[in-house]
Order: structure tokens, then sequence, then C-alpha cells
């Protein structure tokens, strides 16, 4: 008989259980589930800009409920803390510090203030100072640890608001700039009574939106959002002065100009929408002058509700609006040209434009793209990287600018499939530069220009970290290093390039990850930092990639956990399968595998590999694939080819005798629940079903599928 396993299972038995059935306090799980908890923290790294002090960040693994249990405030797709001003989920909290002197490897552990959990962490530009943000229960407050002094320093009781964002940024050596409470706001409304009557108003134009969660329903609404978010832009500088830079506002993000002259800031504006998020808000962009705060308006942006429909789909006007690095003062924005809608024919669909300090004058453009652009990266040599893309192709593009010649032309060096793991060029080493930025580092080889970059390396054997050097007039790529055969080594800084000094993480199956300084040219190394071995009850257990094919020939992969001493003649084993659903344009590229047989031992506690300590056969990351096929679109035939990919991947566990075919069960979170509830009703493959965090009702796709830009009554027949 199959079940079905929701989450919301327990709210049955808490109906039809007596109070007295269930313990009333938290029970200590298995010790191999604490420990996946407790015992599986990767640390998080940042790098001076001189490249001497590295710090090792300790993320919290497992905060205390306490950190939860608190008022919590739902607004316009946030969820605010009202008593802290920040989120109140946030997503990463450290409560470990250290730092290590590159150079002589010198390490020191910093006292964090008061014992609180930090975040925001962040070197000064002139590497004297390692900021962050101290949490207490009143909110966020701004440091400064001197690191000639080895002192900690608070740079002003004035608290942060980080209700939207808890970032900041140094102002060369002066200080730090940052949005804080806008404490003579008053306090936050917490009466639900709507203080206006609720107008709702259909306009003549006509838009497809999703569903969203914690949206506005109301002006009561509108005001408690608005006193949680507003805030004060200022900079504090390091004797603990501020002076503010604009009147308060609900500021969404800010930049400082690399001369540190002017900051660009983007703030929301009325009217709030009741349909999407606030990031989709009404939004002004301005440039503030530093010196006497002059204002100059550069975009009033619409609602988020006016954006076409379609994948590639935008707003009207300047988007991506941001400081060129490597000039002083000089703003770039990509504009449509093809009234924002990726569903009109166009030759070119997008375009790029700067615009110079004072800001007044007409933008220059700087060239046309065939796809809409979705990232740009400024590098050294006046060069701009900028990237396209084609959603219904699933294509990405990307190529290079001039800025400095009169007759620019987007000239393409990179060309592959979105889900093309095996060419992802990965990322660009980068400089930092006084008074220009952080720029991608260009140097010159055979008359072209030439950048450094690293990446995964994945590939049909799994995957090998490299660093290698491409070059921009054809795309033309050299090995410069790559991870040994027996160890998974990845870069994560590099240091100079000549001679080649890089730290890399270091970590096989049977050694923690470390942190190694490597001199590429002579083959010295000095570990920095070795990473703790944790998981002890895990000790033992088989990992290895299982790859088969579908019965149309289609490549597929899974990665199969097996507890430790377990042998095929002992005869086969319960097994938990988990997969999430992927479209693809391409067979060749949906049958790619991501995988590492050198990587140490890491299992969330959040995924299905923990239940190999309790005796199953753990089938995860099991490859889905819904191809389209002879123009039509993947989710035409979602059923069956989801149900072919399920019964690959049980015929192979059977036929290695490693399932019992009465015993799998299937599992998936979000758009993976789907799957486990087609699964489960339109095949008798599996036992039982985990369908985690699932949304089912999505009733303007056909039949609640991702991905999908037709609604229902454009393809009722599937």
């Amino acid at each position: 008989m199959r079940r079905l396993i929701f989450n919301n299972i327990w709210i049955i038995l808490l109906i039809t259980s007596s109070y007295h059935s269930f313990a009333q306090e938290y029970k200590t799980p298995a010790k191999a589930l604490q420990q996946t908890v407790e015992n599986n923290t990767t640390v998080v790294t940042r790098l001076s800009n001189n490249h001497e002090w590295m710090a090792i960040l300790t993320p919290i693994s497992a905060p205390a409920i306490s950190t939860f249990a608190t008022a919590e405030q739902k607004l316009a797709g946030l969820r605010i803390s009202p008593q802290q001003l920040i989120p109140s989920r946030l997503p990463t909290r450290y409560n470990q510090l250290k730092l290590i002197n590159i150079k002589n490897n010198e390490q020191r552990t910093i006292n964090l203030p008061n014992a609180n959990d930090i975040t925001e962490v962040t070197f000064s530009p002139n590497n004297r100072y390692l900021s962050f943000v101290s949490l207490n229960q009143s909110g966020g407050y701004l440091y400064a640890y001197d690191i000639e002094k080895d002192l900690n320093r608070q740079l002003t009781n004035q608290r942060l608001n980080g209700s939207i964002n808890l970032n900041y940024q140094w102002l060369g050596e002066c200080g730090v700039v940052a949005r804080f409470a806008n404490e003579q706001n008053g306090q936050w409304r917490q009466s639900q009574a709507s203080y206006s009557p609720m107008v709702k108003e259909t306009l003549s134009s006509k838009t497809q939106q999703r569903t969203y969660q914690d949206l506005l329903k109301n002006s009561a609404d509108e005001q408690r959002f608005t006193d949680l978010t507003m805030s004060q832009l200022a900079l504090v500088k390091l004797d603990g002065t501020i002076s503010t830079i604009a009147k308060a506002q609900i500021f969404l993000d800010f930049s400082i100009s690399p001369d540190e002259k002017y900051i660009l800031a983007t703030h929301l504006t009325p009217p709030f929408s009741y349909k999407v998020k606030y990031h989709d808000f009404p939004k002004l962009t301005a440039v503030y002058r530093l010196n006497d705060a002059h204002i100059t308006t550069i975009h009033q942006s619409l609602s988020g509700e006016q954006r076409p429909t379609g994948s590639d789909a935008v707003l009207s006007g300047p988007r991506m609006i941001q400081w060129v690095q490597g000039q002083a003062a000089t703003l770039a924005f990509t504009q449509a040209l093809d009234l924002s809608d990726s569903r009109q024919a166009a030759a070119k669909r997008d375009s790029l434009w700067t615009l110079s300090a004072p800001f007044t004058d007409k933008a220059k453009l700087i060239g046309n793209t065939q796809w809409r652009i979705v990232d740009i990266e400024w590098a050294e040599h006046d060069l701009v990287l900028v990237t396209e893309r084609n959603t219904k192709l699933q294509r990405l593009r990307m190529g290079h600018i001039d800025l400095n010649q009169e007759k620019t032309s987007l000239h393409t060096f990179s060309e592959r499939n979105m889900r093309d793991k095996y060419q992802d060029l990965g990322q660009f080493f980068k400089v930092y530069i006084p008074n220009k930025g952080k720029l991608i580092h260009i140097s010159q080889h055979a008359n072209s220009p030439e950048l450094m970059h690293y990446g995964q390396g994945a590939s049909n054997t799994g995957n090998r970290p490299f660093l290698k050097h491409t070059l921009l007039v054809n795309g033309t790529s050299t090995l410069l290093w790559q991870s040994a055969n027996d160890k998974l080594e990845s870069v994560r800084y590099i240091l100079d390039v000549n001679p080649l000094r890089m730290i890399i993480n270091r970590e096989s199956p049977n050694q923690a990850p470390s942190l190694v300084l490597i001199n590429v040219h002579d083959a010295s190394e000095t570990v920095l930092y070795q990473q703790p071995e944790g998981l002890q009850a895990y000790k033992g257990i088989q990992k290895q990639l299982i790859t088969y094919q579908r019965a149309d020939g289609v490549p597929l992969s899974g990665t199969l956990y097996l507890p430790a001493g377990y042998r095929k003649e002992q005869g086969p084993l319960p097994v938990l399968m988990w997969a999430y659903p992927r479209e693809f344009n391409d067979a060749e590229i949906a049958g790619q595998v991501s995988f590492s047989p050198n990587q140490y031992l890491k299992i969330s506690p959040k995924g299905p590999v923990p239940f190999v300590a309790e005796g199953f056969a753990v089938f995860d990351k099991v490859s889905m694939p819904i191809i389209g096929q002879n123009d039509k679109a993947p989710n035409d035939n979602f059923k069956q080819q989801l149900t072919a990919n399920a019964q690959a991947a049980v015929d192979v566990l059977v036929n290695l005798g490693i399932a019992d075919p009465k015993r799998i069960a299937i599992g998936g979170h979000s758009y993976g629940a789907f799957m486990v509830a087609n699964l489960l009703a339109h095949t008798d493959l599996f036992y039982a079903g985990i369908a985690r965090s699932g949304a089912y009702n999505r009733s303007l796709t056909p039949f609640g599928f991702q991905n999908e830009e037709r609604n229902y009554w454009q393809a009722n027949d599937i």
C-alpha cells in the first residue's frame, strides 16, 4: 500500500491524539542526526585587499530556538523582527572569528563583543580594520576591529536598520556608510485595523503574475511596512561622529562611486503594490553628492506589476544602474529595445549606456545586444564583460566591449547552454585598485587581452577544478593549474600572478577540508587552516556515482550512499531516492553529471543522506530531466518522461542487487514534492513518498509546472 507523507500530516496526528501522548519538551535526536546539525560547519573566509590577512568565520549551524521565538512581522515578502529591525530569520550568523597572517601564519582569535553573534564581515580598503555587525536583542551595531592595535571598537551606539539589508560600505579610510534606524519615525504600529477603505483597481492592461506569501493587504500593512523599513543613510566616522547623507527613505540599496565623491542610492516610492514583493515596488534611483548632499534623479521605475509576461521580460527604462568600476564617477545602465517584452521579435533586444558626472548630459550608447543583458563585469584597461541570455533557447553568451573605442561592438568569446556545467568558465580573477574598485585582471598575450578564471571543472568523470587563461579575441584557453587526481582542490583566492601563488581548498574522502597556501612555480605549500573532522557516526559509509540510461537512451546519474560495511551479499536494502525535475532542450546536456569522488563527506540535516545511518541506501541527486522534443515544450510530455526517469532509477538499483523493489521511497522538496505527488499518483514504483514543502495550486500554469511560460488556457491539453 502506497502512502503519501506530507509535512502537514502532523496536524492530523495532533488532532487525533491526546495532549498527554506526547512529551512536553524537545527530545535529543539520534546521535548520527545530531552530528549532521552540530558538527557539519564549513568555514567562510574574507581576504584583505593587500592579501596579507585572511579572516576565518565559523557559521552557526544550529541557532538556538530563542533566536527565532520572537515577534515577527510578515510584510511585502519580508519577515522582520520589529524589536531588532533585522530579518527575523537571518540566513547567516557567525559565532567565531579568526585572523590568519598569510605571510607568517600568525593566528589570532578575535573576542566578539559580549559574545554576540556577528554578520556582514569585511576588511576596510586600507586593510587596517575588520568591520562587522554585532547582533544583540535590540538590533545590529557596527564594530571595527583594529588589526594593528588588536582592539575592538564600537563605531556608534546608533543601531542599524537591517529590515531589508544589513550591508554597509567603507568610504575610503574615513568611515562607514550605512542605513541606520530612523528612531524619530516612531514605534511601529501593531494594530491590525485598517486606516482607510481597501480599494482595488483593475487597469486596462493585463499581466500574468506569480502568487507570493506575506504580501501587503491594506493601508495598515503599508504603514507598518514603512515604519519598519524607513532608514537614515549616514556616514559614521572612526571617531564616532555621524553625518546624514539624505533624508530618511526606504532605502533598497546604495553604492559609493570609485572616486568616493558620490553615492548611488535606490529607495522605494508609493504606491505600494498588494500583488508583488517589496523589491518590485516603484523605486527612485538618485545620485547624492557627498560634500553638499546635492541630489540628481536618475530614474523612477514602475511597479513590477507592469512587467510583461515572459522569462526575459523586464520593466521599461534604465535597469542594472551601477558605477563603472575603473572610472572616477560614471554610471552604467541597460535599457530594453523590444518594448521590454521578450516575446516581441527584435533584431536587437538590449542596450548598454554610460552617463558621467555631473549626470546632466545625455547618456552615451556603448552597444546593443541580440539577447537580454543579465550581467555586467568591469575589467582593467576600460573593458567591460557583458553576459546575454536567451531563456527560450537556454543559451548564455559572454562578450567584451572596449570603452575607449569610438565604434563599440560586442566581441563574443564564450557561448554555452545555460545548464552546461562542463563549459562553465567559473569566476574571474579580480584585483582591487584604490579609487577604481575591483576589476577583472587583464594581461596581454599574442596581441589579445587575456583573463584568468577558475571553476569546478565538471566533466563526465567527475569534478576536477581548474585555473585557466582565456584569450578574449577567440576564447582559446590555456590550463595553468588543475586539482590533483586523488584530491578535490579548488581555488579560494589568487594572491599573485607571477609567481603564481594561491590559497586553495583541499579535501579528500578521508581528509577534512583545509586551506593551503601554494606556490605553483616551486611547488611549496603551507597549511593555513585545518577543519576538524566531524560526522563520526557516518565514518565508513560508501559513496559512488551511478550512471545508467533511460529507456530512450538519455544518460542519467545519481549519487548512491550505502551503510558502512554493507556488502551486496547481505541482500537488498530499503531505499530512499531524492530528486528534483529540471527542464532541458538538449538530451546531451541533460545527461551531464555533477560529482566528485574525492569530496570529504558532508551531510546536510535537511537532505536525505542521514537515513543511511539508519540502514537505508540513499540514492541522491537522481536525474529527472524533462526534455523538449521535436519542437515541443518540455512539459508536454512531463508525466511520461518523469515515469521513464523513475523507472530507470528503480531498475538500476534492483539490477545491482541493492534495492528491494517493494521497499523504495521517493522524496523531494518544493518542485520535487510536485514530482513525488505525480509519481505516486501515476506509477506503482514506490511504496511511500516524502513530499516536502510542495506547492500544488498554481492555476495560471498548467497543472503546477515550474518554469512554464504558458498559462492553463494556452496548454489545456496536458
